[in-house]
């Protein structure tokens, strides 16, 4: 009630605004709401080993849906599916193009085996639970994603499964899933905030093939009409497994958050990464530079 009032009052000296009115943002759609998101990622790689220089270009585009089960304010369960996937590559050494809504146009036998990779995760359900704060409680609906892989993996590498398996283990296990699923949803303050305030997260994963650190800082720039707009800066940091180099950046853009539910409506980051790798043909460096934007359909 008391916040109420001060809402009221800032609404009214403010002329309409809510610059100074102290919000809690935490996950909280409500049961039985849709939320279908466009992700688009570019990549630009130059990588330089044994005196030589190559340029690699990634274009990722996913859109994905969101429908919440439950609500009960402890936590949020919610059916996550992907629904469309495509990716575009060009260099020097392989390009292609994969698209799970023109398939016909995967041609190649890489490409084609791309599609079919791409069909394991497209149409499937995973059941997440969230908590108010972004964490995830559990996360079911992986086990059919990768029985489906090594299906694939295991005719493409000549019927071979414990090639598969290794190729699943090292690129594309649970935990990766989950991981990248915390990183989305886990950007919630632990109190109430205002335009000004600051608050951090830090994200760190290990796998088989890397391991990687990421400590965020969000800062509220203004609040209005329900919607507050998020200044982010991300510092992260990765070795492969072995620790064989590693990998340096930042990351920085904006996000707008619906105050009364904590979904995104859009974000746009742009982040740079540069360092040195080692393998047994000798060292290199390497040097990115990305661009992510995410965006509510209507």
């Amino acid at each position: 009630m008391k916040l109420k009032i001060i809402l009221l009052c800032a609404a009214f000296i403010f002329a309409g605004t809510l610059a100074q009115a102290q919000v809690k943002l935490s996950f909280n759609p409500a049961k039985g709401e849709k939320y279908a998101y466009r992700t688009v990622s570019d990549q630009k790689t130059q990588m330089n080993f044994g005196g030589q220089s190559m340029n690699m270009n990634f274009l990722v585009e996913i859109v994905t849906e969101m429908n919440v089960r439950e609500n009960n304010n402890a936590e949020i369960s919610v059916d996550y599916i992907y629904k469309e996937m495509a990716m575009t590559s060009s260099s020097p050494m392989l390009s292609f193009k994969i698209d799970t809504k023109n398939k016909t146009a995967s041609t190649t036998d890489f490409e084609k085996i791309g599609i079919s990779l791409f069909d394991c995760i497209v149409g499937k359900t995973l059941q997440v639970v969230v908590l108010p704060d972004g964490r995830i409680k559990s996360f079911n609906g992986y086990d059919a994603i990768k029985d489906a892989f090594q299906k694939v993996l295991a005719t493409a590498s000549g019927n071979n499964p414990q090639m598969a398996n290794m190729l699943i283990t090292s690129a594309f296990t649970e935990d990766a899933m989950k991981n990248s699923f915390e990183q989305s949803f886990k950007i919630y303050p632990n109190k109430e905030v205002k335009p000004g305030d600051t608050w951090n997260n830090s994200l760190s994963f290990s796998s088989d093939a890397s391991s990687s650190n990421t400590n965020n800082t969000f800062t509220i720039k203004s609040i209005t009409n329900g919607i507050a707009l998020i200044d982010v800066v991300s510092a992260t940091s990765s070795k492969p497994a072995g620790g064989a180099g590693e990998m340096k950046g930042e990351q920085k853009g904006e996000m707008k958050l619906n105050v009364k539910t904590g979904m995104v409506v859009e974000s746009a980051l742009s982040g740079t990464a540069k360092g040195n790798f080692s393998s047994p043909g000798g060292e290199g460096s390497m040097e990115l530079t990305s661009k992510t934007t995410v965006t509510l359909q209507k």
